[in-house]
């Protein structure tokens, strides 16, 4: 059990403590939902199991849903949107770093694979994240793309990467920015492919 931080405390302590809040719900959250379900588990449980209210459950997570999945209300950090817009180079790229900083805020992938393909439900959710997460990128990106189209096609290519690199094999330690730029490089690629001779199939 975690208590509520007091008014007293100095801010150091305090954001420690609701670190260590918000990551205490999560793993009751994800216990509780590998365990018995997502149906038959309910935000009281999870507070019960932290030792919490649900007022105070319902100001880390907007749902049972995404305190089990781990997902962030701000998916861009302060930090990760100042290092994309002072970027230099390539758009691509600091697309791939910025993309990686909010994916290392969620669950490790291979456990949120095999919660989603066990129980679908939580798809729904997981998608309308997604959502979020191409608009809180749509602003960013177009602050620094040429134009809105090129914004647009950047944005596409990069999401596309980021949802076929969760259907690979989790084994892989790279950093994600790295494997994400390698999947992106494989989808472009895929554009300028010969067709295979039906002779040899």
């Amino acid at each position: 059990m975690i208590p509520d931080q007091g008014a007293g405390e100095p801010s150091g302590l305090r954001e420690r403590k609701k670190r260590l809040r918000r990551e205490a719900l999560h793993e009751a959250a994800l216990r509780l939902v590998e365990s018995q379900g997502l149906d038959a588990t309910t935000v009281e449980q999870i507070c019960e199991e932290v030792g919490v209210s649900p007022r105070t459950f319902f100001n880390y997570f907007p749902s049972k849903t995404a305190a089990a999945l781990n997902l962030p209300e701000q998916i861009i950090s302060a930090e990760a949107a100042e290092r994309f817009r002072s970027a230099t180079g390539e758009l691509m790229p600091a697309i791939c770093e910025l993309l990686a900083d909010s994916m290392s805020s969620g669950v490790e992938r291979s456990r949120l694979k095999k919660l989603i393909a066990e129980q679908p439900q939580l798809v729904a959710e997981f998608t309308q994240w997604m959502g979020a997460l191409k608009a809180e990128f749509h602003v960013l990106v177009e602050e620094r793309a040429g134009s809105p189209e090129v914004a647009d096609a950047a944005i596409m290519l990069a999401l596309a990467s980021l949802r076929t690199l969760m259907n690979r094999p989790a084994d892989d330690t790279r950093p994600d920015a790295v494997r994400l730029l390698e999947t992106m490089d494989r989808l472009i690629a895929a554009r300028h492919a010969p067709l295979a001779d039906p002779d040899e199939s």
